[in-house]
């Protein structure tokens, strides 16, 4: 959310930078298009970006084309006939689309296909490029602080057919047995690494990223 912490993600060696931009319900880390175009633009060019978003295929796609990232991460309550639309339309741009996966308590999805290892094989042919299982709850529907149940991790990641990427209640502490134990293409971290929302920490990040460099 601000070029501070755009320079502390790269020099401590991030991949991804995520934006979330015109998502349809409040959360702490909402852009407007302008600024998160205007961020997008600080990134350097050997470091992707991600745009996280939601809504309807017409919104997501307006969001897409408005910011022109690397990669669109869809984390709302698209139907697999909108995820469809999505990446059609968005493959022609040359930007591809990741579709969060968000995992309740009881450990089903919130998505039109409850079973994870179901939906993993419908995202799957849907064309995504990659499957993010995240923790959900009604009252915040990303960056929850929760982890997932990593047998509800495996069960996706072993149905999929494309990179599947894991996030939801990681942190310094725990990301390095993590990544040992469910051995994701990726992990994806949000409140793990804030003082506050909004605002990284810049220790937690760089060992963070020791830890995913020492275990990967």
């Amino acid at each position: 959310m601000t070029e501070r912490d755009i320079n502390v993600c790269v020099e401590a060696g991030v991949h991804t930078l995520g934006f979330v931009a015109d998502y349809p319900e409040p959360v702490p880390w909402n852009l407007s298009r302008s600024d998160a175009v205007r961020l997008a633009s600080k990134v350097p060019p050997y470091v992707c970006t991600c745009v996280v978003t939601g809504g309807t295929p017409d919104d997501i796609a307006g969001t897409a084309l408005g910011i022109r990232p690397d990669m669109l991460q869809l984390h709302h309550r698209e139907s697999l006939d909108d995820i469809s639309r999505v990446v059609k339309r968005l493959r022609a741009e040359g930007i591809r689309v990741i579709k969060a996966l968000r995992v309740r308590a009881d450990g089903m999805c919130d998505f039109e296909i409850e079973n994870p290892a179901e939906a993993a094989r419908a995202l799957s042919e849907a064309g995504v490029s990659g499957i993010l299982v995240d923790s959900f709850t009604e009252t915040m529907p990303g960056g929850t602080g929760i982890s997932v149940d990593l047998s509800t991790f495996l069960s996706v990641k072993e149905n999929s057919l494309v990179p599947v990427i894991l996030a939801g209640g990681l942190n310094p502490g725990n990301v390095g047995g993590i990544i040992r134990a469910a051995r994701p293409f990726a992990v994806d971290v949000l409140t793990g690494v804030e003082v506050r929302p909004g605002l990284k920490d810049e220790h937690k990040i760089r060992k963070f990223m020791d830890e995913v460099i020492r275990y990967s």
